[in-house]
């Protein structure tokens, strides 16, 4: 038989001790890799002496704070100011709000860290799409007129544009003499004003001469002739208007179209339809002289203080109530919504659950979701914002998280407007 092998006593001794201090080594290591780490991620989230500003060192930095640490890395990076306050007003003429030098304008690309400030604002690619509102070779001047077409229009001010352009092509396939769109007055806003006090109507008229014959009236001789009012059918193409509709001038010299918005389908017509549409839409509704200088001398304001956003957040009253989206509303709140859903008679659907119309996709963002989406797109705090909408429900309530993050918000009216 084999006897196993024994090892001195010494020599035994001795590799115990090996052990030992190799662990004792490997333990050290351990901890100065531990230790460095630990300094490392201290001193890139608190890059400067201030650390000491934070009322308790052992709590995160508030959102606040956060932007400061950051901006003076970024400041160390790389310099890049501009003065805020715009150049025709002085620091004792400038809101208090705008007295302030800005934090530099950056967004982070990829894990590296490094500063695109052009990114940001870079004017986005056309993709080779060109204008299509000249019309092609073949094109002709309008048939004569069978008729007259009346058109309520309806819905907010984008959505009765839309519907102009629409009966401008409805106009030229039924050959019908257009009056002059009716602006809705009856919804929600209850606006009362004319097409002419929106829109330049002489330029309307003339702009469209070659297409379709427009008038400013219905001429007097057929005020009290007899009108045949048509729901148009909705994403209606053109048989439906040539068939149906045109035959209607065997019996009726005035058609009146009830509704404007989403009567003409979007696709399979005539490339010449197609075009008029832009050209109705692109060349011939020009808002009033009144508007456009309006509308020049806020962008002059905006542009005075640099590149800008201009924000529609789609958080009127209307759109909640007609939507149904509450989310982050209170229980009162969400109650006015239902009420007024429910006692406009136009608005068909009346029962709506608010969670399921979010989780499809159906809601607008909050003012508050808005504004950690910007900021997430890295749109620095001094960003001015333009809300380009109505009054905003809930007004300061609901807009002070988005005040917040960026605090020149300016409107046309209100507490946070500049005019």
């Amino acid at each position: 038989m084999k006897e196993k092998m024994q090892w001195p006593w010494p020599w035994r001794r001795r590799k115990v001790v090996v052990v030992v201090v190799l662990r004792k080594l490997l333990t050290c290591a351990i901890c100065v890799i531990a230790l460095m780490g630990l300094l490392s991620v201290r001193v890139h989230v608190f890059p400067s002496s201030k650390v000491s500003d934070l009322t308790d060192p052992y709590k995160l930095p508030t959102v606040t704070q956060q932007h400061e640490l950051n901006y003076q890395k970024l400041s160390a990076e790389k310099k890049w100011t501009q003065e805020l306050t715009p150049p025709h007003l002085s620091k004792e003429q400038a809101p208090p709000h705008l007295s302030k030098a800005p934090l530099s304008s950056h967004k982070l690309n990829g894990a590296n860290g490094s500063l695109d400030f052009e990114k940001l604002w870079k004017q986005p690619s056309n993709r080779d799409f060109v204008p299509c509102v000249q019309p092609g070779s073949n094109y002709t001047a309008p048939d004569e007129s069978r008729g007259y077409l009346l058109v309520h229009t309806n819905g907010g001010l984008n959505q009765m544009r839309a519907g102009i352009c629409d009966m401008v092509a409805v106009a030229r396939i039924i050959n019908a003499t257009l009056v002059v769109p009716e602006l809705d007055k009856r919804s929600f806003w209850q606006d009362t004003s004319n097409f002419s006090d929106v829109f330049d109507e002489d330029h309307f008229i003339n702009a469209l001469a070659n297409d379709v014959k427009v008038i400013k009236k219905l001429p007097k001789d057929l005020s009290s002739a007899t009108k045949v009012v048509r729901h148009f059918r909705s994403w209606s193409g053109l048989e439906y208007y040539r068939d149906e509709i045109a035959s209607l001038w065997e019996e009726f010299q005035v058609i009146r179209a009830a509704k404007s918005d989403s009567r003409l389908a979007n696709n399979h017509l005539p490339p010449d339809i197609q075009m008029l549409r832009c050209r109705a839409c692109y060349e011939a509704l020009r808002f009033s002289p009144k508007i456009e200088a309006m509308g020049k001398l806020l962008v002059d304001r905006m542009r005075a203080y640099g590149p800008f956003i201009a924000l529609h957040l789609r958080y009127e009253k209307d759109m909640l109530a007609f939507s149904g989206c509450t989310h982050g509303l209170s229980d009162v709140e969400a109650e006015e919504l239902r009420t007024i859903r429910e006692n406009t008679a136009y608005w068909k659907i009346k029962d709506i659950n608010a969670t399921e119309q979010r989780s499809r996709g159906h809601c607008p963002l909050t003012p508050t979701e808005v504004g950690i989406f910007l900021t997430g797109l890295g749109y620095p705090s001094n960003t001015p914002i333009y809300i380009a909408a109505g009054e905003i429900y809930g007004g300061d309530t609901h807009m002070a998280d988005l005040r917040s993050r960026y605090p020149i918000l300016m409107s046309k009216v209100g507490k946070i407007g500049f005019c």
